[in-house]
């Protein structure tokens, strides 16, 4: 690692591309493997590449060193985090205090609010778009189109679910389909499919599938 002379306080490992017409801010740094497309914008603070150190007593596997590559356009706002191994489409904007966890793709046109959080693995489709502190645990996916409101948890960990045999746990990531559309505050458990054009209402908490084009809300969902 480096300071450049690209921007003040910018530290920058040797291996790093970065196109000319990228738009850096102050203390801004990028790991090594980082790989820019034309167009960038990275604002105040970014930190691009990271290698995630796990806590003591995580089960989650140690990250290993891997190309974090954003697509052309895409912005990086103050202060957001993309870790090592993480990828984006063209024109994607990660939000100021994001967090996007290694192995995570976003597609062409994605958008994250301020302080949202992609988990590791996590598949996100084209012209997603998340608003404010949107909680996306590791694995799930979600098609394109899909909208989350502020506050909504697409949540990981072991879950029982009506439909399964008593004592049955589920731990599979949960699966938004194509222009679904999740209201504020609303709870999606683990293992949970949400189908294309469903609607799920504000603070609702989701334990079971919901069926394309149906509507539900509620605690628990119907």
């Amino acid at each position: 690692m480096r300071p450049s002379d690209r921007a003040p306080n910018l530290w920058v490992a040797d291996d790093v591309v970065v196109p000319d017409d990228t738009y850096i801010g102050v203390n801004v740094v990028l790991h090594a493997g980082v790989r820019l497309g034309p167009g960038c914008h990275l604002e105040d603070g970014a930190v691009l590449g990271k290698l995630t150190r796990p806590g003591r007593g995580s089960a989650s596997p140690a990250p290993t060193a891997a190309p974090t590559v954003l697509g052309e356009g895409t912005v990086v706002g103050s202060y957001a985090v993309v870790c090592a191994g993480a990828s984006t489409g063209a024109e994607v904007f990660l939000g100021d205090h994001s967090l996007t966890r290694e192995g995570a793709v976003l597609g062409a046109g994605a958008s994250i609010g301020h302080a949202g959080t992609v988990g590791r693995d996590a598949r996100i489709g084209a012209r997603v778009r998340t608003q404010g502190y949107a909680a996306l645990a590791a694995g799930v996916v979600l098609e394109d189109d899909v909208f989350l409101g502020p506050l909504v948890s697409v949540l990981a960990g072991l879950t029982m679910r009506r439909s399964e045999e008593p004592g049955s746990d589920v731990s599979r990531p949960a699966v938004l389909r194509k222009a679904c559309h999740i209201g504020s505050g609303a709870q999606i458990l683990p293992g949970v499919e949400i189908g294309e054009h469903a609607v799920v209402g504000a603070n609702a908490v989701v334990i079971d599938d919901v069926p394309p084009r149906s509507r539900v809300r509620g605690v628990p969902a119907r």
